[in-house]
């Protein structure tokens, strides 16, 4: 059987208050596209489907319209909530897409109960079982165990009742199926943001990766937005998000994940390249070489930072017209050029006076007297207050 497992959508979500509802839907075009034409058996979502437990109505319509779109082309899906995804408002829609095939799971469920899916390959000859754990927060964890049965044992540490969780929903599964599981974790060691720092528990709720089940085919996971593999006890990978959300993805390379998997043997994976979302940038340099830059960038999203040797008036704007889509203009030069002489240390200068050195920093010229006179104003209210 073959399977598309994508994560983290994070659908209605803006970027400095710009809309990318475009990007959203010409990303699941393609992911809808990808599963056709690699006639997979199932699309796997793996959480995070909307950005805010209360999405606007436009992401709403993304979603149904590519839910819509599987369902024209008869391929069923399993969705799991994430921890943006509102469980109540996933449950509403559970009963309604169950009988088209779609099956959501906003909450933990015993097996026999919803939390395992069945699902029967496109030539009906073979059956994948796909144990589902959504999110759960920290603060529930018991709430969820006790669906599993009442113990004193669920009363220890996060990680721990996640495997118990797990072991549960994997227990019951037959070698004659196609086993797998989705889930919405965090990993310990995972790698997050543009850079390769790894992810250690301690300072989050998560579980290490030897504790995820060894009776599967594959393990899809979300809830992290850089794509990779997981070296776990089955084939295990985070899918990743549809595009670069913020500045903490720039220029990773987004993909879903085709599996295929026979019952009892080892999954093979392919990774599909996304390629529909604008490119996320951090340029900078001076004048000159801003200029050169600019004929690179494409229509990517850009935080721009121009280095001068001095305040320069009006610098914040023409580096606006070189790069109509800067989201974040900052200006560097000497921090001596940055004050005016004698203001000595920073721990000495008066709110008007830090406010004046952050416009000169900000924005590379001194702010006019209208603009100080109303930071004066609006201190001299607070300080009222």
């Amino acid at each position: 059987m073959r399977f598309l497992h994508t994560a983290d959508w994070h659908i209605g979500k803006t970027l400095r208050g710009r809309s990318r509802n475009d990007e959203f839907a010409a990303a699941l075009e393609q992911v809808a596209t990808i599963a056709r034409e690699a006639r997979v058996d199932v699309v796997l979502v793996a959480g995070d489907i909307f950005d805010s437990p209360a999405p606007p109505p436009e992401a709403e319509r993304l979603v149904y319209d590519f839910l819509a779109r599987l369902l024209s082309e008869g391929i069923p899906a399993v969705l799991i909530a994430g921890n943006h995804d509102h469980p109540r408002k996933l449950a509403a829609l559970a009963r309604l897409l169950e009988g088209l095939r779609i099956h959501v799971r906003p909450e933990v469920r015993r097996p026999e109960h919803g939390g395992v899916v069945g699902v029967q390959s496109r030539d009906r000859k073979q059956e994948a079982r796909i144990a589902c754990l959504p999110f759960v927060a920290e603060r529930r964890v018991f709430d969820a165990c006790a669906v599993m049965g009442d113990s004193t044992e669920w009363y220890q540490k996060y990680s721990d009742n996640i495997e118990k969780l797990l072991r549960e929903l994997t227990a019951g599964l037959a070698a004659a199926t196609v086993n797998l599981v989705l889930a919405h974790v965090l990993i310990s060691g995972a790698r997050v943001g543009t850079g390769e720092r790894p992810l250690h528990l301690g300072e989050i709720y998560g579980l290490n990766a030897q504790q995820l089940p060894a009776n599967v085919q594959y393990i899809g996971l979300g809830h992290l937005h850089r794509p990779q593999e997981i070296l776990a006890p089955s084939k295990t990978c985070y899918a990743g998000s549809l595009i670069e959300l913020d500045f903490g993805e720039k220029e990773q390379d987004k993909r879903v994940v085709v599996v295929e998997a026979g019952p009892g043997s080892a999954a093979t994976l392919e990774s599909v390249p996304l390629t529909a979302g604008r490119r996320l940038r951090d340029v900078s340099g001076n004048l000159d070489e801003l200029q050169k830059l600019a004929r690179e960038v494409g229509d990517a999203y850009l935080r721009v930072t121009a280095r001068v040797v001095a305040p320069l008036p009006g610098l914040s704007e023409q580096v606006k017209e070189l790069f109509p889509n800067a989201i974040d203009v900052t200006v560097e030069y000497p921090r001596e050029a940055a004050r005016t002489p004698g203001t000595g240390d920073i721990r000495t200068l008066s709110p008007e006076q830090l406010f004046t050195d952050f416009c000169r920093k900000r924005n590379g010229a001194e702010p006019s007297s209208e603009i100080v006179g109303l930071f004066r104003r609006l201190h001299e209210e607070a300080s009222q207050a």
